[in-house]
């Protein structure tokens, strides 16, 4: 998909930082890979409801980049803007326990919001926690982020998700084995800098992707 500017998001892009500007440059080189069904599809795109006309942004860590389709359904970018307050974090669900799936919807994993977040295996074994929106091993490694019903992993890529965000048709949970001990938790590595979200999917399968975090 081609990806156009106006003159009035040029003379934006010198009032913001540096560093917005490097984001806003990375986004457009993701909007520029992708077609127009996907920036539809995907989570970085939200339609604008007050006013006239097609309006939507597209987001980055610390920027709100305003855009439409054209009659040639290509991509403008109008207007940008500098955000210093990033978006609340999307609370979890009011569930006791939230089961996580693959990709293909065999569910993989679950997350006992009464036991600290936990994530278990159905097998039992725990697998790592959520801390606010991120997600640790109890060795302490940082292994993603929860948000929005998807597992995302640092390249931002879809790793995980609930039923209502699989992306197929999710399979019958098995039987839930007695839950192990959990191990103590090592201490936290900073979590790193939020990546673009894709509309990908990872290639690693959530288990894995969660047993990294096993001590």
């Amino acid at each position: 998909m081609r990806v156009l500017i106006t003159p009035q998001f040029n003379a934006a892009m010198l009032q913001i930082g540096k560093n917005a500007q490097h984001e806003v440059s990375q986004l457009f080189a993701l909007a520029s890979s992708m077609s127009r069904e996907q920036l539809i599809d995907s989570p970085l795109l939200t339609k604008l409801e007050a006013g006239g006309g097609d309006v939507y942004t597209l987001r980055t860590r610390s920027t709100r980049v305003f855009c439409t389709f054209d009659s040639a359904e290509d991509l403008l970018f109008l207007d940008v803007k500098e955000v210093k307050h990033p978006s609340i974090e999307t609370p979890l669900p009011q569930e006791s326990e939230i089961t996580l799936f693959g990709s293909k919807g065999d569910p993989k994993a679950y997350i006992a919001r009464d036991e600290d977040n936990t994530i278990y295996a159905f097998d039992g074994r725990p697998l790592a926690y959520l801390d606010g929106e991120n997600i640790y091993g109890f060795n302490g490694q940082h292994l993603g982020w929860f948000e929005d019903g998807i597992v995302w992993d640092h390249k931002g890529l879809r790793a995980g998700f609930t039923s209502s965000k699989c992306p197929a048709f999710t399979k019958f949970e098995p039987f839930k084995g007695f839950k192990r001990f959990k191990p103590f938790k090592s201490f936290k590595r900073f979590a790193p800098f939020k990546p673009f979200k894709s509309y990908s999917t990872s290639n690693v399968d959530l288990l894995t992707f969660l047993e990294a975090g096993k001590r």
